[in-house]
């Protein structure tokens, strides 16, 4: 019978700590270990300014309190509290930078040496391990090994102070990031039953960055990837350390069985467990108040868009289909080429039909990048269409009106109060001889996103049905245009496209169709394998676009024929496949696959046994 853990200690630089998508896996299923473990589950994560938001701090006592005493003179920062946004669970938050400067002298076999800590760890993890980081420059290589070191120290210490017992506790270890508390932990012979996941491998995403087709070399690979190919790539010490973690962990786990089948060709090691990410699905808002929100935040999408491009031409908004696409600024990885390639062919089809003058596309590709700041022009325009619409929403010829556009509003008045709303719209600016594709001013040259729409014919021309507006920043409340957050957002729009090229999950169409977005995802991405079968009926509110083996042309077709199909949906339609999408998403709800990391623990617990 399987040994059962009785404690849980989870690592990871996204605990507390809003960065990336392991945040999210994280946070979303801590309401379960926390349930399951109680106090006897404990998260550490990186110490900055970013865990401000998430993290109640407060003071430790006892046994903690002389431990992080006892760390502090050995340069290793440690605060304790609960992380807000993770059910409360306890959190030890590491900063280890100090103890990484503090001069130390060793032995390193051809006589005693004094050199920074950080380059004595680096030292460890060449002797034990094999780990070239000689000509590793990254700074973030440095960061992590010194906060993994600082985290290993913390462990010793809680295990030998008593605070947790090693034959009932169970240590996960997320991503490269915190591969060498692993390695540390192993120098010092601490026999703990680790788990490690993979989000992502450190040479697959590289590889992918460049364009090579990660998923289809994994799938024809008859022996692991060559070292060489980390050397010529410059990744070589991430990737070695990645490489040793996986060798050294008691249980192994990864996210998808595209990712699975990765990492055996990266790292050399087969997954033990597949532990597909879930979500919160059901644990949210009521249907009537997310349906509130959606309307609210559609009414300022639609007024958003009207002020990008009323001082130019007239169009209809209200019945216009809102599609996007977000993600990192990765051009290639994440399929931009792709979608912006799609909605050219979308809109050519669009243009020769009579539907094109009647409804619009307003495409948004959310795309953090730098920026200068908002186009003074779209905020004078926004600030004035609020006032204009805030005036409308109280006089009796338009008050609980159907808006089409202000046109349409400013025909239904008479008299003063038409010539006071006519002279208002005057003040509206014309910057330039078309809308611009992007709302926010760029703060270099020669733009991915904008160059690859203009190059083909996405230009936001009057006769054009579709609309791009890129969002170059991350959307928050107090970004200077919309001022809404990402969520709300998306719970306007209509569809989600996602056509990533490398994805080892991919959070993006999942949170899409949570909104009741119809999500577009594809068949290289963890979700989309994972959802593929589930998602083989017409109509059910998630596509998943085949492009593992095809070309990017063939793959941007059966897009744009999708987005199409879409488009011609009857509103009642495009309802019932928008709550489809969202139901579909009851198959990744963590009370159902949690019981995979649980499955993870006992492997540890056991195999761990056996090996002492």
């Amino acid at each position: 019978m399987a040994a059962e853990p009785k404690a849980l200690i989870e690592i990871s630089s996204e605990a507390g700590r809003k960065i990336g998508g392991i945040y999210t896996v994280i946070r979303s299923k801590a309401e379960y270990l926390h349930k399951k473990f109680g106090n006897n589950y404990l998260l550490i994560g990186f110490l900055d300014d970013k865990c401000g938001e998430d993290i109640k701090f407060e003071e430790p006592t006892g046994k903690l309190r002389d431990i992080f005493e006892e760390l502090e003179r050995e340069g290793v920062h440690c605060r304790y509290g609960t992380w807000t946004y993770g059910d409360n669970s306890r959190i030890i938050s590491v900063d280890a930078k100090a103890a990484g400067e503090r001069i130390v002298e060793y032995a390193n076999g051809q006589g005693m040496q004094k050199d920074k800590q950080s380059n004595y760890f680096k030292f460890l993890l060449w002797k034990h391990f094999g780990i070239d980081s000689i000509m590793e420059k990254s700074w973030d290589f440095t960061e992590n090994i010194v906060w993994c070191l600082g985290v290993g120290m913390l462990l010793e210490r809680l295990f030998s102070k008593g605070l947790f017992a090693k034959e009932s506790t169970v240590l996960q270890f997320h991503e490269w990031i915190a591969g060498a508390a692993i390695l540390h932990c192993k120098i010092k012979g601490l026999g703990l039953a680790t788990v490690f996941t993979t989000h992502a491998t450190v040479l697959g995403r590289t590889l992918a960055s460049a364009g090579v087709d990660v998923y289809n070399e994994a799938e024809k690979a008859k022996v692991p990837i060559s070292l060489n190919v980390a050397y010529n790539n410059r990744c070589e010490g991430k990737h070695q350390l990645e490489v040793a973690a996986a060798k050294e962990c008691i249980v192994f786990t990864t996210v998808s069985e595209t990712v699975a089948q990765e990492v055996e060709y990266i790292l050399g090691r087969k997954a033990d467990v597949i532990t597909v990410n879930g979500i919160e699905f059901g644990n949210g808002k009521g249907d009537e108040e997310t349906h509130d929100l959606s309307a609210y935040a559609r009414g300022e999408l639609q007024q958003f868009v009207e002020a990008c491009f009323t001082s130019y031409y007239e169009m209809r908004y209200d019945n216009a289909l809102f599609v996007y696409i977000s993600g990192r600024y990765e051009f290639t990885n994440k399929g931009f080429d792709i979608f912006i390639d799609a909605l050219a062919k979308l809109n050519s089809r669009l243009k020769k039909s009579k539907d094109g003058n009647e409804r619009k596309v307003f495409a948004f590709i959310f795309a953090p990048s730098s920026v200068k700041g908002p186009k003074i022009s779209v905020i004078k325009n926004y600030l004035l269409l609020d006032k204009i619409n805030e005036i409308l929403k109280e006089i009796p010829e338009t008050k609980g009106k159907p808006y089409v556009n202000l046109q349409a509003a400013m025909s239904l008045l008479q008299g003063e109060i038409k010539l006071d709303v006519g002279n208002m719209a005057k003040g509206f600016i014309k910057d330039g001889e078309r809308p611009h594709i992007n709302c926010y001013d760029i703060s270099y040259q020669n733009d991915s996103i904008i160059n690859a729409c203009v190059s083909a014919g996405l230009n936001n021309e009057k006769s054009n049905p579709v609309k791009v507006i890129f969002y170059p920043t991350y959307m928050k409340p107090n970004d200077g245009l919309m001022n809404l957050n990402y969520y709300d957002v998306i719970a306007a729009m209509d569809v989600g496209v996602f056509p990533s090229r490398y994805e080892p999950f991919g959070y993006t169409p999942v949170e899409a169709a949570v909104k009741r977005d119809i999500a577009i995802t594809s068949d290289m991405t963890g979700f989309g394998r994972f959802i593929m079968k589930k998602a083989d009926k017409k109509g059910c509110g998630v596509k998943v676009i085949r492009m593992a083996g095809k070309s990017s042309q063939q793959a941007s077709e059966e897009l744009s024929r999708e987005l199409e199909r879409v488009y011609k949906l009857p509103a009642k339609e495009l309802e019932k496949e928008k709550a489809s999408a969202y139901g579909m998403m009851s198959h990744l709800n963590w009370d159902k696959l949690v019981e995979n990391y649980y499955k993870a623990y006992e492997m540890a617990l056991d195999n761990n046994s056996k090996v002492k």
